[in-house]
């Protein structure tokens, strides 16, 4: 298959090189000259283990960094938006840089092939469905988009590992092409494949970045009061405690 990355960050340089890496043609597309640069020079621009390795098997072969939008557009079949979407004073998501993307990706369309538009990047929880499938067909006219989210779930320091050994693989979308797009592009990856709504694949983004956010806090305010108290050995607690298999979830019945 082959698939347009915009934003060759973390996420998207990962996606990309992992999406080449199982056979696909990938274009890598970034405003950043430098970064380009970077890359074109088989390098990477920011220290993530095991990805230099895999630039420099793929760069030009299955991954190509490309300036032509038009190009790489017209000839994939799937497109992902890694751009940035910071957050404001009001904790509003600036979505500028996503739907300029769109906007290009539309624009650079001149024929009826079936492709999807898939967001990577953080949004909040009923932007797909309120916003992007809203503005994508205002934009469209008669060219044939279907639109999907699928969040990353990806650790610095060790994206390439989450990327080929990924605990799951979420794709909210209501389109069922989409879907079969989508699952096709990902069935190498033998990783558990959940279709839901836009809606709910957002939502499971923040519920992650929440519940990870919420066990550091507590881990801190936990590990305060040990030194408090003193005499107790913190890792070794907590070692033991993640030992408990009601940390298992049960789907939809809270702790076991």
């Amino acid at each position: 298959m082959n698939v347009t990355v915009f934003g060759l960050g973390f996420v998207g340089l990962t996606t990309a090189l992992g999406l080449a890496h199982i056979g696909n043609k990938v274009y890598g597309v970034d405003v950043d000259a430098a970064r380009k640069k970077t890359l074109r020079g088989g390098q990477l621009p920011f220290l993530e283990p095991h990805m230099d390795e895999v630039l420099k098997t793929h760069l030009d072969k299955n991954f190509f960094v490309t300036d032509d939008v038009a190009a790489s557009v017209s000839d994939s079949e799937v497109i992902f938006y890694c751009v940035g979407t910071p957050y404001g004073e009001d904790g509003s998501a600036d979505l500028t840089y996503l739907f300029a993307a769109i906007d290009t990706t539309i624009e650079a369309v001149a024929d009826d092939k079936f492709r999807v538009l898939v967001t990577k990047s953080t949004i909040p929880p009923s932007t797909t469905a309120e916003k992007i499938i809203p503005h994508v067909k205002s934009k469209c006219g008669e060219k044939n988009f279907a639109v999907a989210n699928n969040p990353e779930f990806l650790r610095e320091g060790h994206c390439w590992e989450d990327f080929i050994g990924a605990d799951r693989i979420v794709i909210g979308t209501d389109e069922e092409r989409a879907r079969e797009v989508l699952t096709t592009l990902y069935t190498p990856l033998n990783a558990p494949i959940k279709c839901v709504t836009p809606s709910t694949g957002e939502f499971i983004k923040y519920l992650s970045n929440t519940l990870l956010a919420t066990l550091i806090s507590y881990s801190n305010e936990m590990a305060q009061v040990a030194d408090t108290i003193g005499g107790i050995d913190v890792a070794e607690a907590f070692r033991i405690l993640h030992m408990d298999k009601r940390w298992n979830i049960a789907v939809g019945g809270g702790i076991k």
